[in-house]
Formats: C-alpha cells, structure tokens, sequence
C-alpha cells in the first residue's frame, strides 16, 4: 500500500527520447549522426559528379578527367567539404552554422572563379594596344598620343621576372616574358638600348644582373645592355629619374646627344603592374611610354565548360595579383 515506491509516470530511462520529434535510436536536433554525415558527403558528391558529366557531355573524356583532376586539388576540396558542412548544418537543424558555411561556399565559389578574376585582372591590366600592333615589339611606329619616332632610346625591363636556380644558373620566372619582349624589341630595331634594374635585398641574384645575362643569351649584346638599381618598382623608378638625370657616356654614345634632353624611353613590364610602373615613374618625373607584356587576362573566345565553375589556384593568384595592385593604388604607392 506504499504509493512512494510507484515510479512517475515518464519516458523510459534505458533509452527512450524525451523528444518526442525523434525516432528512436536517432540523435535528437543538432546531436552529431554519422549517418547524416555520410548523407551529407554523398549529398554534397552529386555537385563534382554532375561537373564531370556535364563535361563529358560538353567534350568528352578528355575534358571530363580534367575537370575530375581539378576536382581533387586542395582548392576545390575546400570548396566540396564547405557544401559538405553546410548540407551536414543545415540537415541537423542549425541554421545558423549552414548560413555561415554557405555564405563562405559562395566566397569561395567566386573568388576561385576563373570568369570572375580574369574580369578582375582586366580592370587592374593595362589595356591592350591593339594599333599599331598588339605585340609592342612589333610596333612599326608610335601609337597615337605618345610623340617621337622608333627607335625609341631605351626599354627599361623591370626586375623581378629571373631569377637563379643554382649560383650561375639563370632562369626566366613567370614574368620571364618582361625579358623575351625585350630582347624581341631590341632584335626588331624598336629601341636601341635595354636597362635592366632590380637588387635583391639579400644581395644574391640581383635582377638586374641576370636580367643581364639572360638578354646575353638571347643574343642582345652586352654594351647595348644597361642596369639600375632597386629593391622595388619605387627605388627602380627613382634609380630611372638619376640614370636618365646624368646619363652615362657610354650610353649617350649609343643613343646619341639628343637624348640627354629629351630622351624617348618605354617601360616593360607585366600588363597588371604597368598602371603602378607608370604612376610612380610619373611620381618622379619620368613620362615613359607603357610597354606591357605577359597579359593574365585571356581575351581568346571560348566555349563555356562544367568545369570552369571548379575554383582552383590559378584563380586565386589572379585575385592575389590584384588585390595586390588595388591596395598599392588606394596607398598611393
């Protein structure tokens, strides 16, 4: 008759969930699931599985296996595992967390995007000249609104594009094509001198050096070949301004008399970091004709495929290089 000893009515306590939303066996709402984890993988594979495919049907197999090695890189399995964590938030009930992860999936989406950086690059690059030639060693005269005649005095080819494997081994870097335009402007009667610049800050393969030995090699002869120094595109620019303040005699003697006063000078340079060359030669008092090369940005006609929505790293270095010269334009530098 003891009615203490009755246990209250309840949910069973060997297991039976307080939620009554919840089937037994299952976590309750934001509870981690393995299950659901694994759905959510499999969830969040439909997108790279329907890119290869979409691709295979675009251009074969080919393009597919492509588009499936792009796919697999670190750049894109940020982007997959980011749709993974925002199905996984999302199916769990956190809303908050699958917002989160979306809004950083979509970042990453874009900032990855080839489409959106190549427009991004085309805003920083210099414009094409597309007259009198797109190559500007290829020029047969001036284009409109810079004076004088070819050959022009000097191309100044500005460091950082070589560097050194090994002590005594030059090589071009990915900018090697400031020095192949060089030697190409020299060798088609453009301009009748090169000045190379650059110093590295360590004092071992100094650009301007090897800049020097690798126009040698392409046939550009040593005493036409002229060096500056500079650290950066600002020390170059002001090492320009005393060159071009005091010439040497020996350059005059290439050039001749004339240009000691007013001499016809170009800038070569990547087509991205040719606004910058050419406000800091402005800063210090030089009027230099932009002489871009090595453009990022691809004007070639295409046909749009799957897997151009893939984020990957060639993306990301274009965004780099630009953001890089927007933050030089906002300080003025």
């Amino acid at each position: 008759m003891n009615n203490a000893s009755k246990a209250p009515a309840g949910p069973d306590v060997a297991g039976e969930s307080r939620d009554g939303d919840s089937s037994p066996g299952e976590p309750p709402p934001g509870e981690f699931s393995p299950r659901w984890l694994a759905g959510s993988i499999v969830l969040a594979g439909l997108l790279p599985a329907g890119l290869v495919f979409a691709c295979y049907l675009q251009q074969g197999f080919v393009p597919a296996g492509r588009c499936a090695t792009a796919l697999v890189m670190p750049i894109s399995l940020v982007w997959i595992g980011l749709l993974v964590v925002t199905i996984w938030n999302a199916g769990l009930g956190r809303f908050r967390s699958a917002c989160i992860a979306f809004g950083l999936f979509a970042a990453w989406s874009i900032l990855g995007n080839g489409a959106f950086n190549q427009a991004l690059i085309s805003w920083v690059e210099a414009p094409l000249v597309a007259d009198p030639h797109p190559e500007f060693e290829r020029w047969t005269e001036l284009p409109a609104g810079y004076p004088g005649n070819l050959p022009i005095d000097a191309a100044v080819t500005l460091g950082g594009s070589a560097g050194l494997a090994l002590e005594d081994f030059e090589e071009v870097y990915s900018e090697g094509e400031r020095i192949v335009s060089a030697a190409q402007a020299y060798h088609s009667g453009m301009t009748k001198t090169i000045i190379t610049t650059g110093t590295s800050s360590d004092g071992i393969g100094n650009p301007s050096e090897v800049g020097r030995e690798l126009l040698v090699s392409l046939g550009v002869p040593d005493e036409a070949i002229f060096s500056i120094e500079g650290e950066n595109t600002t020390q170059e620019m002001a090492s320009l301004a005393a060159f071009l303040d005091n010439p040497p005699q020996e350059w005059l003697d290439q050039v001749g008399p004339d240009a000691r006063e007013q001499p016809t000078v170009g800038v070569i340079t990547s087509a991205f970091h040719i606004p910058r060359a050419i406000r800091l030669a402005s800063n210090n008092g030089l009027d230099l004709i932009p002489l871009p090369c090595a453009y990022r940005n691809d004007q070639t006609e295409r046909p749009f495929l799957a897997s151009n929505l893939v984020p990957n790293a060639d993306a990301h270095v274009l965004f780099g290089l630009s953001m890089k010269e927007i933050m030089a334009w906002v300080l003025g530098r």
